[in-house]
């Protein structure tokens, strides 16, 4: 099912056939973010493992994780991957939905592409009752971090993410769902 979002952008979840579309888009976008900040061979250990077409065929097969992919004007812009259940890569997590991959093609940022998906990402938290959404975020991704603030996630803790053979800090961010009534 495509979801409208403005004019000529959809949202999708994707099936098996996506599979080599989110190799490729996986690898772009990690690419155009990171590659800056980090050794070109951290880079291609991370790559080769994290996109490589065997790993993205089991996770799109793993219970409670789903792959959505934005697309403008039919080409793929962006791809977000979510778990919930035993599928999130914290285990204390329960009741909680995990947005483990969100990332924008740079040639379509500010077309507010990435704030479509976080808004499926929210929904699909909603209809499962969650207790709210979760992230993490490299600490030195300030772009990120305000983005994930201008919805209201907040910093709760961190977690290391190893790239090649550097091991990094993510900040873990959520945001909660109020479902006290307001006590």
């Amino acid at each position: 099912m495509d979801i409208k979002v403005k004019n000529d952008i959809t949202v999708r979840k994707c099936t098996a056939e996506d599979l080599l579309l989110l190799s490729d888009i996986g690898e772009r976008t990690f690419r155009e973010t990171f590659a800056h900040c980090n050794t070109e061979s951290d880079m291609a250990a991370y790559i080769s493992e994290a996109f490589a077409e065997e790993r993205l065929c089991a996770e799109l097969s793993v219970t409670g994780s789903a792959f959505y992919v934005a697309e403008a004007g039919r080409k793929p812009a962006a791809y977000m991957k979510i778990n919930t259940g035993d599928a999130q890569t914290e285990s204390d997590r329960s009741g909680w939905l995990e947005v483990q991959r969100l990332y924008v093609l740079a040639e379509y940022k500010r077309r507010h592409i990435g704030s479509a998906l976080m808004r499926v990402a929210i929904s699909e938290a909603e209809k499962i009752n969650a207790h709210g959404v979760w992230l993490g975020v490299w600490e030195h991704n300030h772009k990120a971090m305000a983005f994930y603030e201008s919805f209201g996630f907040t910093v709760v803790g961190s977690h290391d993410f190893v790239l090649g053979t550097d091991r990094q800090t993510d900040l873990i961010m959520e945001l909660s769902f109020d479902r006290s009534g307001g006590a």
